[in-house]
């Protein structure tokens, strides 16, 4: 197994826009559709999206504790102060990200190269995963304990799977079907989110399942793109229409917000 070295240089995010740093009860971070992210202010219903670029990303995922990004293939974890703790050059398109609460919860799975990406809080930690026998495509990857991993695969039929494989040998556990998840999935805290025609469906581990309406017309198939904010937020934007949603969720309680778009700055 190889490790990268920690980046030891101190880098901050385009002008230091993270002094409204993560740890603040603010919804974090949010990546539009141009690649752009911004920092959203304000509370529920009343958001203000800064016109500042923060940085820009083909794929990013925040938590309270910082956020990973990747762009251009080149994947960074910086903490909620902008300093700069990784990179990884991994070439990869569009590689799937996850950073649920502190940074050791940082994850990356990079599909090209069958590689798990884990940090130590010292460095990147590779494991390499052969992921031939799970049967789809890793849409969703998070750190379930420490030294296991639980994989979310869509199957060509679009049903979801949930692998859970130890770590560091990349033994495949156990194999569970996600009856209620379909395509493309995302997990907040316990809840399993999946498109519907008209939104999300969200499921609780006991059964319970939440139908969040975000269109009164259809969507479609894999319209919607979810990527986390902060620790309770999440940020869904449609590609048809061009809306986004900031969208509160945990175990207790849950909420639907619109985003508004950033508005760009002024040219000097």
């Amino acid at each position: 197994m190889k490790r990268f070295a920690l980046c030891s240089s101190v880098f901050v995010w385009l002008g230091g826009l993270l002094h409204a740093q993560l740890s603040v009860p603010q919804p974090g971070f949010a990546r539009f559709s141009d690649g752009s992210i911004h920092a959203v202010h304000g509370i529920a219903a009343n958001f203000i999206v800064d016109p500042h670029i923060v940085a820009s990303a083909e794929v990013a995922s925040f938590s309270n504790a910082g956020g990973l990004t990747s762009s251009k293939g080149l994947i960074r974890l910086v903490r909620a102060d902008g300093k700069l703790l990784a990179q990884y050059q991994s070439e990869e398109p569009l590689p799937v990200l996850n950073i649920e609460s502190s940074l050791q919860s940082a994850v990356v799975w990079l599909p090209a190269k069958q590689l798990l990406l884990s940090w130590n809080g010292v460095a990147f930690t590779e494991t390499p995963v052969d992921d031939s026998a799970f049967g789809g495509r890793v849409v969703f990857v998070k750190l379930a304990s420490e030294g296991t991993a639980q994989f979310f695969v869509a199957m060509t039929d679009l049903s979801v799977a949930r692998l859970l494989v130890s770590l560091p040998a990349a033994r495949l556990i156990t194999a569970d079907a996600e009856p209620g998840a379909h395509g493309r999935v995302f997990v907040q805290q316990s809840w399993i989110l999946s498109q519907n025609d008209r939104g999300l469906t969200a499921e609780f581990p006991n059964g319970t399942r939440q139908t969040i309406q975000l269109s009164q017309t259809p969507l479609p198939p894999g319209d919607l793109t979810i990527e986390r904010m902060s620790n309770d937020w999440l940020h869904i934007s449609s590609e048809s229409t061009g809306t986004n949603w900031a969208v509160y969720m945990n175990a207790a309680k849950l909420s639907v917000s619109l985003l508004p778009p950033p508005v760009r700055e002024a040219a000097q």
